[in-house]
């Protein structure tokens, strides 16, 4: 399969717009009105992901590729980091919440978080699982694709009542627990990616650099208009979701000045290390945020938190560029130490089990030919 730089580059800058959402009104970048309405970012992934499961594995899926394989490639690709972050929230509930913050947080959130059920909830918030909804979404329609994909027309027909419902329930605010405004963000933005694909795969218009680059230009500006101006939630989805499948379709050019400086070495290492960004940045904000009181107390004793790091201060500017950097850092490692050998586990398992069937169908064959 073809590698499509450009997007994976734009992947991790999403991933840091969540990560300065969930810092809050601090200094004077976080709080920018883009990255005040950040969490939208989420759904640019949804989109990115419809994009690129179609691009890796819609024909090979649509023409007998193993089911199983796939959700275990897939599975291996966000379940480990996802249950190392819910055991250091488990860690941290137990041996600081509850004994010394008088904290508690109900179990039934540990075993739902750890089991990804979030996804179908009506809400996220999960302290065991602080992101991990949008994973248990995205499992959720790894195997839709898994199931529908080979059959075809049927499936098509399933999937296309499927969004449709999808995008009633978020034009009317229908929110109820199993079928939840969050799997109804992921439904739509996951068909939005998949279709995208497919005009990528059929429309083959060559465009020259510069209009490509105006096209890139464009829709930038036009992402960063749209996250500055807040509507309600489900309203939120259905005119984001066709813009961030617009800037897809776009950017999967790979042609403009933009998508060329997006294949440079920050851009693209961000791309790699975003899922990690991504899953581990609500733990690192929440103990950075703990020591708030000591830092301030250690700059302007007279000085409260709230006024020293505060909306266009300059220390509450540091203060974000530092949670930033330790979210990177620490990303590196967990990329190193944890997603990248838990993702070649799993395609080393998956190469030998096709291999497997592989030996045991030339074998049959062998036996039936005799």
């Amino acid at each position: 399969m073809r590698r499509y730089v450009a997007l994976d580059s734009l992947r991790g800058l999403a991933a840091l717009c969540v990560v300065l959402f969930h810092i809050g009104n601090f200094g004077a970048i976080a709080n920018l009105p883009p990255f005040r309405h950040g969490w939208l970012m989420v759904d640019f992934f949804f989109v990115l992901s419809g994009f690129v499961i179609a691009a890796s594995y819609g024909e090979r899926l649509a023409h007998g590729f193993s089911r199983a394989g796939f959700m275990l490639l897939r599975l291996g690709r966000v379940v480990p980091l996802h249950l190392a972050v819910v055991a250091v929230m488990a860690v941290a509930e137990f041996l600081l919440f509850r004994p010394w913050l008088n904290e508690r947080h109900e179990i039934v959130l540990l075993v739902q978080g750890g089991l990804l059920l979030d996804g179908l909830s009506t809400g996220a918030g999960n302290f065991y699982a602080p992101v991990s909804w949008s994973i248990s979404v995205e499992i959720m329609l790894y195997y839709a694709a898994a199931v529908l994909l080979p059959l075809g027309r049927k499936g098509l027909a399933v999937a296309a009542v499927t969004i449709a419902l999808s995008i009633a329930a978020l034009a009317t605010g229908w929110n109820h627990f199993g079928f939840g405004v969050l799997l109804q963000r992921g439904v739509l933005g996951f068909a939005l990616g998949m279709t995208c694909y497919a005009l990528h795969h059929r429309i083959r218009i060559e465009l020259h650099a510069w209009m490509l680059t105006i096209l890139e230009m464009a829709v930038v500006g036009a992402v960063i208009w749209r996250l500055q101006d807040p509507v309600p939630s489900g309203v939120s989805m259905l005119s984001a979701d066709p813009l961030f499948a617009l800037v897809v379709f776009v950017f999967a050019k790979d042609g403009g000045a933009v998508s060329r400086l997006l294949q440079t070495r920050v851009p693209k290492a961000l791309g790699r290390l975003s899922y990690s960004i991504y899953m581990i940045h609500v733990p690192v904000l929440m103990a950075l945020d703990g020591l708030l009181p000591v830092i301030a107390a250690r700059l302007v004793p007279s000085a409260s938190p709230r006024a020293l790091f505060g909306p266009g201060t300059f220390w509450g500017t540091v203060f974000t560029l530092s949670e930033v950097a330790t979210v990177v850092g620490l990303s590196l490692l967990t990329f190193r130490w944890m997603e990248e050998p838990a993702r070649k586990w799993s395609r080393d398992r998956v190469a030998r089990r096709m291999s497997v069937k592989e030996v045991r169908s030339s074998a049959s064959e062998g036996l039936s030919l005799a």
